[in-house]
């Protein structure tokens, strides 16, 4: 039987990267896949000569090579490289800085190298460098148990392990014999990985994630645009399809003939099976009478903050010795989420004229901002204090602006695939399994951030490949 028009095996409705990847999956095997685009949405900025690229977490600018290497294997992709980084043996690659956490009272860049991350550690934090070094001792023993474990399972698994005999307490910063400013340190290492603020981590993942670079190579910064853009293109030459809508006014599902997603107009399309990939507060108002069993997984993370990017145009010469390209940044201990409080950067690399003009880099800042101060529109308040927070990072920078636009979020933010959210949850949860199952309903899938909101780029490439896979052993 041919199949009717506008009816697939599988439609994915929106455009992230774990989508993507499960899309890529399953065609290469085959199987009729939809892909539906929100008409309209950018995922990038241009003006001027300059490319500014929002980003969700540090985790998109910077990869592990074993997930480079996994995704390689699976899809047929070619590695992508991340910059300078080619060129880079010897001392080169032991001065890698993945990123830098700037507190009030201090700047740490985190080398790979942990030699010189211990000088930079003793530097700041001298009064308590005897317990920060047996800390950091205690964590490389945990996390060499983690890598043998890995290796035992022999598959990608960037999640914390089961190790209960090792592993039973939870790492608590409140019981840590450490100050205010270097707990706060860890804290920012580990929320910047991923889209989930915490005050508490399980020791396990503490120790996989800070000291990565002791252990796993990462391949430095990336341009997550061309990332997709071949993920897109394997998707494609396997059979694949993509469809721009304006829309999506209804989703209705029967247990016989699946899914139809009834767009504006007259216009509709069906699948068996159908995969979510945009943020799940967005999404739950499509269901109609399915609405309130979905809603148990929405109570059990939600979107506390929303990420607001500012696009700076600025001359190289105005960057303070010492900035790195990428970094986060906390100007109050006491307020993180208060008016500009904490901002991650990112700056385009030394002569890259493909980002921007010779001689200037672009400057792309995001603010923490409460969801209920965005909805409320009070940008004013947000927009000085992130202002005020750069001038303490690069003085003189007003003077030294080439270009400022603060537009691109106003008319991207309210659209149904914008992803830039930071999420709270009001409960415990397995942080093996994560905090929103994959699959919600018998052929109703997720993938988004809240699945595995603390691993960020891992996450939603992990999220995207089970995915797949499980729907796969479905078909065949």
């Amino acid at each position: 039987m041919k199949p009717k028009p506008n009816e697939y095996e599988v439609i994915i409705l929106g455009s992230g990267l774990g989508g993507l990847i499960a899309g890529a999956l399953l065609s290469k095997q085959n199987l009729s896949v939809l892909l539906l685009m929100e008409k309209g949405f950018k995922t990038y900025f241009e003006k001027g000569g300059y490319r500014f690229i929002p980003f969700s977490s540090l985790s998109e600018k910077h990869v592990t090579l074993d997930l480079i290497q996994t995704l390689s294997q699976k899809l047929g992709l070619s590695p992508i490289r991340g910059k300078r980084r080619d060129q880079e043996n010897g001392a080169g690659r032991k001065e890698r800085v993945a990123f830098q956490v700037i507190l009030p009272k201090s700047r740490i860049d985190l080398y790979e190298d942990w030699l010189l991350l211990n000088k930079e550690l003793q530097r700041e934090f001298p009064k308590e460098f005897f317990e920060i070094e047996k800390f950091y001792k205690e964590m490389a023993r945990i996390k060499t148990s983690l890598k043998s474990a890995k290796v035992h399972e022999s598959v990608y698994l960037p999640l914390p392990m089961r190790l209960r005999s090792l592993l039973k307490n939870r790492f608590y910063y409140e019981r840590s014999p450490f100050s205010k400013e270097f707990k706060k340190f860890l804290q920012l290492q580990l929320i910047s990985h991923g889209n989930f603020y915490s005050d508490w981590f399980p020791i396990s993942f503490l120790a996989s994630h800070l000291l990565k670079g002791e252990i796993d190579e990462w391949v430095g910064l990336i341009d997550l645009e061309i990332f997709k853009n071949q993920v897109v293109e394997g998707f494609f030459n396997s059979g694949g399809r993509v469809e721009e809508v304006e829309k999506v006014q209804k989703i209705e599902m029967g247990w016989r003939r699946g899914f139809t997603l009834s767009l504006e107009g007259e216009s509709s399309f069906h699948s068996k099976i159908l995969i979510f990939n945009a943020p799940l507060h967005h999404l739950i108002p499509l269901l109609g009478e399915r609405q309130k069993k979905i809603m148990k997984f929405e109570r059990k993370i939600q979107p506390s903050s929303i990420l607001i990017p500012i696009f700076l145009g600025i001359q190289e010469k105005v960057i303070p010795v010492g900035m790195r390209d990428l970094f986060i940044s906390i100007f109050d201990l006491e307020n993180p989420f208060e008016g500009g409080n904490l901002l991650y950067g990112s700056l385009s690399p030394r002569g890259d004229e493909g980002m921007a003009p010779e001689g200037k880099r672009a400057f792309t800042v995001l603010g923490f901002m409460p969801l209920e101060k965005w909805q409320q529109g009070l940008f004013d308040e947000f927009r000085e204090g992130v202002f005020r927070h750069l001038k303490r990072l690069i003085p003189f920078l007003e003077d030294y602006l080439e270009l400022v636009d603060w537009g691109w979020v106003l008319e991207q933010g309210s659209r149904w695939s914008y992803s830039h959210y930071i999420f709270e949850t009001p409960g415990g949860f397995n942080w093996r399994d994560g905090l929103i199952p994959i699959r919600i309903s018998k052929n109703l899938y997720f993938i988004g951030k809240e699945n595995f909101p603390y691993l960020g780029l891992e996450g939603e490439v992990w999220g995207g490949l089970r995915v797949g896979e499980e729907i796969l052993k479905r078909f065949h």
